[in-house]
């Protein structure tokens, strides 16, 4: 049985979300979103000879239920899909079978139906097998939302409410809670909280009883009841302040108010959820596990419960950002590095908006961290920068865009900033060996100073590296030879630094230069003192070779010494490794990110090495935690530190691409595959006619002794040379 954990829905753009709590009895329920929600007296379940069996979890003989007027169900189980969470509920008593999905509708770049304020609950009633009970006999039975003890009010056949919702700080880690409330005091906008309204309706026929819609059938063992409520959430007023600009939620354009969604949601439910639930259906044609497809739609939906998409009313300019889960930054660009394998295969669009925002953020030289906090993206609100990070993931995705997806005229519109960050870069060096001295603070903010602040780090070199190889590869298109030497130059510097000084017989190092016990004041240790040893430099890391991957993707030969690289990746891992996952180094143990692991695993596909059975692991520790531990729904961090409600386990998507060894050049119409196993089963995403609902999908087997493959909808790369 798959035991009840926290979950959450949530509308990609549109932050409506439903956020199931079973720990604390509780649903959060806002049309603004994770963080600007509160709880909600609201229930579902079956009515039969007037007693209530609501939804409840079942776990280790303990029952919990949302509300406390109803009967529970005897047995639950969860399932996660991409959009949706499944609750399978029986009870004997009663002879039922009942299955509950709750739904977020989403399709790759069909953005109606995507930022669509509107969540789905469909229900489906069977009568139970038994072979007592003839196939013929009857059992007359309600479905039901309850929403006793709200101040929701009938509307039309239909329950209504509007609130204002403020920022609930049950989880927030803006920095500190201190920091939080400093910036609530000098933000208006923000502290005022926003205005929005729900409506919950029955798509079936049905009645309202007070404050409960109730929808009526017959079942028995050869006949169902399914109905199904829609979740109506509409925000009217701002919600963002960016730019000088006032940006309300794209929805808006289209729907004037609460009951047009509504309307429309009655009248397209039926195309909206069979069009969701194609996209499943294609994710499920991949032989990876269960766990997979399981942790992907729980990472998903944590990821769409943090989009942003908004529009200026004025100018009608869109927006796009995600919020980096608890901590509220706008669009950190070191976390969508990580989410760009997402945009790349599914949604380039979004990706090409980011990459306008932060060039338009940037400092002079170099790319701020993110864009902003909470509700107002005006300037960055990180602490302190990361230059030589943000800068190498500008360039990288920058180049990926460009190879991936063909997009040279993006390469081209962002060239010039592009240089200025490389010529940054090569500023930090003060030594001449190519790696940087000066602004090398990471995205590995929990670790220790060798591993985030240490001049010098290999972690951090590779990325250089693969940016400096990336612009060579865009100078080269702009003509620009200088800049083409420089990078040239730069990663021979920092290839032979590497191997010279940074290879120690079965790993690369940490750093070259230790922190020696320093305490950079940008450290979370600095109240207590560092946790590096004289053996921290030289440490293994787990993550070496995380800025290889888009130069793996587009198909680069990368030209480093890949055996040593697949050594590191190898032994690190049995060096770091505990039951979640492996943590910063052999010697900082201290935390485990479980999607830079992610990102590790991605860049050892590529390299041969199967490391995908580690998802095992990592859906082990989100279960952990939101069973029963502290919940939050994607927890990004094992350890003290907490990153909940976070959009980086997206990445995982991301297997999809390594899995198959799929390389990309979109420029000359070249595909390579390269898979680190089979037999294995891909759907190429990369490539689909989203229009027509079509995905290619590579089968790769074992033949007398050789890998042989097939592709379904082979006609979609018939314009490709496809090198196996």
């Amino acid at each position: 049985m798959n035991a009840a954990h926290e979950s959450i829905i949530a509308k990609f753009g549109s932050r409506l979300s439903m956020n199931f709590r079973p720990g604390t009895r509780e649903i959060f329920l806002s049309p603004a979103g994770r963080f600007l929600d509160k709880p909600a007296p609201v229930n579902f379940g079956v009515l039969y000879n007037g007693v209530k069996y609501g939804l409840g979890f079942f776990d280790n003989n303990r029952v919990w239920t949302f509300g406390n007027d109803q009967t529970e169900f005897q047995f639950i189980e969860q399932h996660e899909e991409f959009d949706r969470v499944k609750f399978r509920c029986r009870d004997f008593r009663i002879g039922v079978d009942c299955i509950f999905e709750f739904i977020a509708p989403f399709y790759p770049q069909d953005k109606l139906l995507c930022t669509l304020p509107v969540l789905f609950v469909k229900a489906t009633v069977n009568r139970l097998i038994d072979r007592a009970v003839r196939a013929d006999d009857k059992k007359q039975i309600s479905v039901y939302c309850d929403l006793m003890g709200s101040d929701f009010y009938e509307v039309d056949g239909g329950l209504y409410q509007s609130d204002r919702y403020y920022l609930y700080d049950d989880y927030i880690h803006y920095q500190d809670t201190e920091g939080l409330r400093v910036f609530l005091d000098k933000n208006s906008f923000v502290k005022k909280g926003i205005c929005g309204e729900l409506y919950i309706s029955c798509l079936n026929s049905s009645t309202v009883n007070g404050k409960t819609i109730l929808s009526e059938g017959m079942i028995s063992q050869t006949l169902e009841l399914e109905t199904c409520f829609a979740v109506s959430g509409y925000v009217g007023g701002d919600i963002l302040q960016a730019g000088g600009r006032a940006y309300q939620f794209y929805y808006t354009e289209k729907f004037k108010n609460i009951f047009e969604v509504a309307d429309y949601a009655k009248e397209n439910y039926r195309q909206i959820i069979e069009k969701s639930k194609s996209f499943n259906i294609h994710l499920e044609q991949s032989s990876l596990s269960d766990d997979y497809l399981s942790f992907l739609g729980f990472s998903f939906r944590s990821y769409a419960g943090n989009t942003w998409w908004a529009i200026d009313e004025g100018q009608k300019k869109e927006w796009f950002s995600v919020w980096e889960g608890n901590c509220l930054f706008h669009s950190t660009v070191d976390v969508e590095y990580n989410l760009g394998v997402f945009y790349l295969m599914l949604w380039p669009q979004l990706l090409e908006m980011q990459l306008e925002n932060w060039n338009a953020y940037k400092k002079k030289g170099y790319i701020s961290h993110d864009i902003g906090a909470v509700l107002n993206a005006e300037e960055s609100a990180y602490p302190h920068d990361m230059e030589i990070e943000e800068n190498c993931n500008f360039i990288l995705l920058l180049y990926a865009l460009c190879k991936t997806r063909g997009r040279k005229d993006i390469a081209a519109k962002y060239y010039k900033t592009a240089k200025e960050l490389t010529e940054f870069n090569k500023s930090c060096d003060l030594t001449g060996n190519g790696l940087a001295n000066t602004g090398v603070a990471n995205t590995i903010d929990d670790s220790s100073d060798d591993v985030q602040f240490a001049e010098e780090q290999i972690y951090l070199g590779i990325k250089e590296y693969a940016a400096y190889y990336a612009m060579r590869q865009m100078s080269r298109d702009a003509a620009d030879l200088e800049t083409e030497i420089l990078c040239e130059e730069e990663c021979s510097k920092i290839k032979n630094t590497i191997e010279k000084n940074g290879w120690l017989d079965d790993h690369y190092r940490v750093n070259l230069i230790s922190s020696n016990g320093k305490i950079n004041p940008a450290s979370i240790y600095k109240s207590m003192g560092s946790i590096s040893t004289e053996h921290g430099s030289s440490a293994y890391s787990t993550y070496t070779a995380n800025g290889f991957l888009y130069l793996f993707l587009g198909g680069e030969d990368v030209d480093w010494n890949l055996k040593r690289l697949k050594k590191d990746i190898v032994n690190a891992e049995k060096a770091c490794d505990t039951s979640f996952g492996s943590t910063h180094s052999s010697v900082d143990k201290s935390h485990i990110w479980i999607s830079q692991n992610i990102f590790r695993d991605l860049c050892a596909g590529y390299l041969g090495v199967d490391m995908s059975d580690n998802i095992q692991k990592y859906w082990a520790f989100e279960k952990y935690e939101n069973q029963g531990g502290r919940g939050g729904c994607f927890i990004d961090t094992y350890g003290w530190n907490k990153l909940n409600y976070y959009p980086r386990g997206l990445a995982s998507i991301g297997y999809l691409y390594s899995m198959a060894g799929l390389c990309i050049d979109e420029i000359n119409k070249t595909i390579w595959l390269k898979p680190c196993k089979a037999p294995i089963s891909i759907p190429l995403f990369h490539f689909a006619d989203w229009l027509h609902n079509k995905v290619p999908v590579i089968h790769f087997y074992i033949e007398n002794g050789e890998i042989g493959h097939m592709i379904e909808n082979s006609e979609l790369l018939s314009s490709y040379k496809i090198i196996v």
